[in-house]
C-alpha cells in the first residue's frame, strides 16, 4: 500500500468520480490512477468503487471508510511535515485567518501589531467570512484558524472553543427618541426601521423570534452589512436606527451606543480549529493572545487524539 495510491483514491472522490480531472489537478495520466486504484483494491481485498464499464459511479460500503482512513493519513503525512518545517525555521512561515467581520475590524489589529513584532517572518493573511465558510475553509486546510459564532456541538472534526460573546447594542442618533430612554424594550425597536450588523441578525441566531415570542410583528430590517460604520452613517442620516454588537467602535459626536443585552441572548465567539491539525509554535502564541487561558499545554490536549494501537489493516 502506497500513499500515492490513497491519493489517487481520495483525489477521484473529491472529484466527483471523475478520473479525468483527478488526473489533470495530480498532473498525472488517468489510466496511471485506474491501475494504482486497481492495485489498491486487490491489496486489501475488497472495491473502494462501483463501476460502470470503465467509469466510476459510486462509492461502496466499505470504501467510504477507506477513504475516510485515507483522508486521515494524508492529513497526518501533512502534519509530518509542518513539524520539520517547524523546527528547521520556527519563526518563518504563513498564518491565514478567517473570521467574522466585527472581529477583524475591531479586535485583531491590535493583536497584530504585538504579533508582528515578536513574529516579523511570518506572512499574515486574512479572509472575512461567515460561519459557514469558515467551516469549510477550515475543513478543506486552506486557512489555520477561524473565528466564527454559533452552538459549540455543532462543528463536526472541526474543535470549537469558546473564548468571548458579543452583546447586543443599539446605536441611535443623539437627537433621537430612544436616545435618553433609560429602559428600551423590544417594542421600542419595533417602532423603527432596523440597520443591523450582519451577524447580530442572523435568521439562526432567532433575533427575529424574540419579537415572535412577545406578540409583536417581525421587525422591519431594511438594511444588513458587515461594516458597521455604513450603518452608523445610515443612522446619522436618519434611515433607521442600528443594531450591532458590543465591539462597535466609532467617533462620532451624533451617535449614541446603548445597551440592549438584556433583550437577546448573548452570541458565543469561538476559535475554530481542525481536530489532529498540527499547529507551528507561532500560531500557539497568536491564540494565547486572542485568549490568554489557551496556552500551548491546554491546546495540546484538546486537539490532539491519543494514539489508539489499529492493527486491522
Amino acid at each position: 500500500m502506497k500513499l500515492q495510491q490513497l491519493r489517487y483514491a481520495l483525489e477521484v472522490y473529491l472529484h466527483n468520480l471523475n478520473v479525468s480531472e483527478a488526473a489533470e489537478a495530480l498532473f498525472t495520466s488517468q489510466p496511471g490512477i485506474s491501475k494504482q486504484i486497481r492495485l489498491l483494491e486487490e491489496e486489501i481485498g475488497t472495491s473502494i468503487f462501483v463501476r460502470q464499464g470503465k467509469r466510476f459511479i459510486a462509492v461502496t460500503e466499505p470504501g467510504e471508510m477507506v477513504l475516510a482512513i485515507a483522508d486521515r493519513i494524508l492529513r497526518d503525512t501533512k502534519n509530518i511535515k509542518k513539524i520539520g518545517d517547524d523546527f528547521a525555521q520556527k519563526n518563518v512561515g504563513k498564518l491565514s485567518i478567517a473570521s467574522i467581520p466585527s472581529w477583524i475590524n475591531n479586535k485583531f489589529p491590535s493583536i497584530f501589531g504585538e504579533f508582528i513584532q515578536n513574529f516579523p517572518d511570518v506572512k499574515v493573511s486574512i479572509v472575512n467570512a461567515n460561519t459557514d465558510t469558515i467551516r469549510v475553509l477550515l475543513e478543506n486546510g486552506e486557512i489555520d484558524i477561524g473565528i466564527a459564532v454559533g452552538n459549540i456541538t455543532d462543528f463536526g472534526e472541526l474543535h470549537c472553543l469558546p473564548f468571548d460573546k458579543l452583546k447586543y447594542c443599539l446605536i441611535v442618533r443623539k437627537n433621537h427618541q430612544l436616545a435618553n430612554k433609560k429602559l428600551i424594550t423590544l417594542s421600542d425597536l419595533n417602532n423603527y426601521p432596523i440597520l443591523a450588523e450582519e451577524i447580530m441578525c442572523d435568521e439562526a441566531l432567532q433575533f427575529t423570534q424574540k419579537f415572535v415570542e412577545s406578540g409583536l410583528d417581525t421587525p422591519e430590517i431594511i438594511m444588513k452589512s458587515s461594516d458597521n460604520h455604513i450603518i452608523a452613517q445610515l443612522v446619522q442620516q436618519k434611515f433607521g436606527i442600528g443594531i450591532v454588537s458590543h465591539y462597535f467602535n466609532i467617533n462620532n459626536d451624533d451617535i449614541i451606543v446603548k445597551d440592549i443585552s438584556n433583550l437577546f441572548d448573548d452570541i458565543h465567539l469561538n476559535i475554530l480549529l481542525k481536530n489532529n491539525y498540527y499547529l507551528r509554535g507561532y500560531l500557539y502564541e497568536f491564540i494565547e493572545k486572542i485568549s490568554p487561558n489557551l496556552d500551548r499545554n491546554t491546546l495540546q490536549r484538546l486537539l490532539y487524539q491519543p494514539i489508539v494501537d489499529d492493527y486491522s489493516i
